[in-house]
């Protein structure tokens, strides 16, 4: 499950601060990561576009014309949770980062079976490197997916540069979505049928969420249409229902496939029933702790723990923090 983010991306948010003229050994301590970074973990990840993020008191790493100052993106998800449905939301957050008049234009248009989110470079407007685009996409499709119940799914992305050596990582970045390169603008194609989920976060819960930011959108998120999406759910209602993890001969049973044939599928897929337990606990104890007061000893017991040790160290595994400094942390 563990996410590994590429020396590209990492090197293309350094490059951000540096022409900003910030002190890339500085940010590196500050992130307290070693003076040599390549590829990182996601939290590790997480911890170095945080030192970004604050030193240049920017959201956007430094990547765009103007700085984004830190706490847009909180007002941004307040105002997005005011919004009915997901459709409503993401015409909420394109009209938001529209008026921020940077370096694009967002829009949003229906087309076939799709509502497209797309964002088009305004010309002489800086855009530094293309993590200037990847985190766009993924930071907005991340959080309105977690708006609507931390389920999420992609029917196409593009992008307007070439594809860049990491692009094998935008399958876990976009859902494994079909990809397109070198087009006329960027953008991702959500499903129709989705956006009539209705949103189910308060502002309160989604000015949290965004603070966090960019720990939830780089956290592991797989096995989100199809197959995959049936055997989370089967998994979460079970867990739900009595704290106990299903072993896979029980989810096949509930979802009338033998178990040798759900293997099968889900192998077919990419994606492996261990992993996407392992996902629907992490995304349970997440949400526990973001949406109610519940104690950690609690938590621990509902997403199927012995015992409360156990689940911090699990926890900290998946997220680079336990879970009451998950729970206050402000990113």
């Amino acid at each position: 499950m563990a996410v590994t983010i590429p020396a590209t991306i990492v090197a293309n948010i350094l490059e951000g601060a540096v022409a900003r003229g910030a002190d890339p050994a500085g940010i590196l301590v500050r992130a307290g990561l070693p003076g040599v970074v390549g590829a990182l973990e996601a939290p590790d990840f997480v911890l170095l576009v945080r030192a970004v993020t604050l030193t240049l008191d920017d959201e956007l790493a430094g990547l765009q014309q103007r700085p984004q100052r830190v706490g847009t993106h909180a007002i941004m998800a307040a105002h997005v949770s005011h919004a009915d449905t997901l459709g409503a939301a993401y015409a909420r957050a394109a009209t938001f980062m529209d008026l921020m008049d940077n370096s694009f234009r967002y829009s949003l248009r229906e087309n076939g079976a799709n509502l497209l989110f797309e964002m088009t470079r305004i010309p002489g407007r800086e855009v530094l490197n293309n993590a200037a685009v990847e985190m766009v996409l993924v930071l907005v499709s991340r959080m309105l997916a977690w708006m609507v119940g931390n389920r999420g799914a992609i029917n196409g992305a593009w992008f307007d540069y070439p594809a860049p050596g990491h692009a094998s990582a935008y399958r876990a970045m976009f859902h494994r979505a079909p990809m397109q390169f070198g087009q006329a603008g960027s953008g991702i194609a959500i499903p129709l049928s989705l956006c009539r989920l209705p949103v189910l976060r308060t502002e309160e819960q989604a000015a949290a969420y965004a603070r966090r930011t960019p720990l939830d959108a780089f956290l592991p998120q797989d096995g989100t249409a199809g197959l995959p999406l049936e055997v989370a759910v089967a998994v979460e209602t079970l867990l739900s229902a009595d704290g106990t993890l299903p072993d896979m001969a029980l989810i096949a049973a509930t979802l009338g496939i033998a178990p040798h044939t759900l293997r099968r599928r889900l192998k077919r897929d990419g994606v492996d029933y261990s992993d996407i337990r392992k996902q629907v606990r992490r995304d349970m104890a997440v949400r526990l702790l973001t949406t109610t007061d519940a104690a950690v000893e609690e938590i621990a017991e509902r997403t199927g723990f012995s015992e409360a040790s156990a689940f911090i160290r699990a926890f900290r595994s998946w997220t680079g923090l336990t879970p009451r400094a998950y729970r206050v942390s402000e990113f």
